[in-house]
């Protein structure tokens, strides 16, 4: 099972980036290495497509010459993200769409 406080830290990482606007390489590298851990746990199928979602914008961050710029410009996905954590650490609720529904398309 999932442990909650590596949920509660993603969460607070995407939080954070929101919130500032603006990430460093190492807190990009925490929440890499937070998703590369919750890909070996069994999750709640409903929230799949978040940590899909989530693994696919830090991808892209890694390769991003302009970082903050792509916080900024992902900072409803962000919101939304902590909303979907919130629901996943809560133990319910469920994602409308999951990352294979929208396609990969927000990202």
């Amino acid at each position: 099972m999932v442990s909650y406080q590596i949920l509660e830290q993603l969460q607070s990482l995407v939080k954070q980036l929101k919130e500032k606007e603006e990430g460093t390489k190492d807190e990009i590298n925490k929440i890499e290495g937070i998703i590369k851990s919750l890909k070996e746990e069994p999750l709640n199928d409903n929230f799949s497509g978040t940590i899909q979602e989530i693994d696919a914008f830090i991808e892209t961050a890694k390769e991003s010459k302009e970082t903050n710029e792509l916080i900024k410009y992902h900072k409803l996905n962000l919101s939304r993200w902590t909303e979907e954590l919130s629901l996943l650490i809560d133990g319910g609720g469920k994602v409308t769409f999951d990352y294979e529904q929208r396609k990969g398309r927000e990202i």
